[in-house]
């Protein structure tokens, strides 16, 4: 094994919960672990995850995720899915809902928010709230003949079988990360760079409340920002500063950091109370208050 693939086990951000997270896994039967990508393909990666659980049958478990503007690249096998599968998450722009039932796994790569045509050709935009099969988006992104596609199948079907067969997460995160170096796009490295750091920006500069902020920020006219993000991110300028303001007043209450929800609007940009508490409300379901009352 390559030093560069030795796996670093991490903890999400927000003290040791997943960004976004807005319902908590309920008792032992529900884990999950979390690995950095490897140094050299951070630019492209942004973690790898794993899920899994083993759940009594009257015991079923709802995971609700508030998520980041990112794609995911996703094998699984469990009691519902029959046969083992590989799917492209897209960029989920609705609050994530996921039954678990049953025994199963799920381990994955997160792409970081932008990096989308590190490893898939056209917009990002056209998988958007949507989860379709690996071989078929990767199918359009490689422009293939329709004679490769066997060849494509054999790929995939040899890397989901260490993926998902290892007893360990090591070796079946080592040969994912092999597999996305041999299948990493250059041609658009320079729209895939620009893409990420401007997602990095709004989330780090609280300061940036708006897309025309945003473009003052990075040179860029409306117009070549919308472009930019429906071709990288998947989702709108708008829609990311939005998200990212969410998901903090989230992390904030959720650390009862915000016991005053006026003053928690207004250091994030809303206009007042009533604008936070109806964004919030229609993200996530439930009003900052009944967020804080619940826990998260």
């Amino acid at each position: 094994m390559a030093s560069q693939d030795k796996l670093e086990q991490t903890r999400p951000s927000g003290h040791g919960r997943a960004r976004g997270l807005v319902s908590r896994p309920s008792g032992p039967g529900v884990r999950a672990r979390f690995y950095r990508a490897p140094e050299d393909l951070r630019e492209m990666v942004e973690r790898f995850w794993v899920g899994e659980w083993d759940l009594p049958a009257e015991a079923p478990h709802e995971t609700q995720l508030l998520g980041d503007p990112c794609a995911h690249v996703v094998f699984e096998r469990g009691d519902h899915t029959g046969e083992p599968e590989r799917r492209l998450v897209g960029v989920w722009t609705k609050l994530w809902r996921r039954r678990l039932e049953g025994r199963g796994r799920v381990r994955a790569a997160k792409l970081r928010a932008g990096a989308f045509g590190a490893l898939f050709a056209g917009a990002a935009a056209r998988f958007s709230d949507r989860i379709v099969p690996l071989d078929d988006a990767l199918d359009g992104a490689l422009d293939i003949a329709l004679e490769d596609d066997v060849a494509l199948a054999a790929e995939l079907d040899a890397l989901q079988a260490v993926v998902l067969d290892a007893d360990d997460d090591e070796p079946a995160f080592v040969a994912l990360a092999q597999w996305l170096r041999a299948r990493r796009r250059t041609d658009r490295r320079e729209h895939v760079s620009l893409a990420v750091a401007l997602v990095e920006r709004i989330a780090s500069d609280h300061e940036i409340r708006s897309v025309q902020r945003l473009g003052e920020a990075s040179g860029l006219d409306p117009r070549s920002l919308q472009r930019l993000f429906r071709e990288h991110v998947g989702a709108s300028p708008k829609w990311v500063i939005r998200r990212s303001r969410l998901q903090e007043a989230a992390a904030r209450i959720e650390r009862g950091e915000a016991p005053n929800l006026a003053q928690l609007a207004a250091a994030l940009g809303y206009s007042d109370q009533a604008h936070l508490a109806r964004d919030f409300k229609t993200a996530v379901g439930r009003s900052p208050s009944a967020f804080r009352r619940q826990g998260g």
